[in-house]
């Protein structure tokens, strides 16, 4: 019993340090920072060696700083599908990130979370643009949560991000409501998940593929200071392998998150810088299996930052 003990006590211990190392790999690795406004920040590392989860990865991160009044927060969408880029530049946007998770016209290759275990469910004619999600952008609804005979909440749908022109609110769903984001008191509001951090607590993963394998990821934060993280990650590379989502939660804690979710990822994921080289996309889009700045997926919905 002895030797098991001292067994587990070494295994854990182990796990601590690699955890630990992973963590300072993070805090220490080189970042490439520029100014996009007063108090909007766009910083990007690559750590290479395999040193990060075991894994070389690409991580850029764009943080606006709280009661920033020279900016503005916004959800925008289109009723036909675009590529993160368009959206943003359509929106005149300083920044912008894909959004959260809708259907697309063609099978899909990323394990999108409602494709198994969900019953059938009823789309609604508010529904213009292909979400999956509930949408509501300059206070008109543009999609409600999905539901079907029996109602509960997905991990696609599990919280909410809530924008009031530079306020953000990361928001637990209501798991007895399934429409109850129409009671937040927002102009823009995307539901999305999984949750990941609330009030610096990990929350429960699920363990499925979606969950455990590695993929491209898109992230929104909030640190306690009320600094908002807008977080994109490469993947299906060689020159980065992706985060599963216990991978991103400790990354987002790391990064100094209280709070932090989850949005649509794989091909969708996507971070536009306006005036950086190659239509401002400045991550590695997988869609085209491709390790440039052209593999972009056209989405349905984005989180923009607007100069007033």
């Amino acid at each position: 019993m002895k030797g098991f003990s001292l067994i587990t006590g070494l295994l854990l211990t182990g796990v601590i340090a690699h955890a630990q190392s992973d963590s300072l790999r993070v805090v220490k690795a080189k970042w490439t920072n520029k100014k996009l406004a007063k108090g909007v920040y766009w910083k990007s590392t690559r750590i290479e060696n395999n040193e990060l989860f075991n894994a070389n990865q690409e991580i850029n991160v764009i943080e606006v700083a709280p009661g920033n009044k020279k900016v503005q927060l916004h959800i925008v969408h289109s009723d036909s599908l675009e590529k993160t880029s368009q959206l943003g530049q359509h929106a005149h946007a300083l920044a912008a990130i894909n959004g959260s998770f809708f259907k697309m016209r063609g099978p899909d290759p990323d394990y999108r979370p409602d494709l198994k275990g969900v019953p059938k469910l009823e789309r609604s004619k508010l529904d213009h643009n292909r979400s999956e999600v509930y949408l509501r952008e300059h206070d008109s609804l543009i999609a409600p949560n999905m539901v079907g005979k029996k109602p509960v909440r997905q991990r696609h749908n599990q919280g909410s991000i809530a924008i009031n022109g530079s306020d953000f609110f990361i928001i637990a769903g209501d798991s007895l409501n399934l429409q109850s984001e129409n009671s937040i008191k927002a102009s823009d509001v995307l539901s999305t998940g999984p949750l990941m951090l609330m009030n610096g607590v990990e929350l429960p993963i699920p363990n499925d593929k979606f969950c455990s394998d590695r993929h491209p990821r898109t992230a929104m934060g909030e640190k306690a200071d009320g600094t908002v993280v807008f977080l994109v990650v490469d993947g299906r590379a060689k020159e980065a392998a992706g985060f599963s989502i216990p991978e991103l939660q400790k990354l987002m804690k790391w990064l100094g998150c209280r709070d932090a979710i989850n949005l649509d990822g794989g091909g969708s994921t996507t971070m536009y810088v306006k005036g950086q080289p190659d239509e401002g996309v400045v991550n590695y889009p997988s869609d085209n299996k491709k390790w440039d700045h052209a593999g972009e997926r056209e989405v349905a919905n984005a989180i923009v930052i607007i100069k007033n």
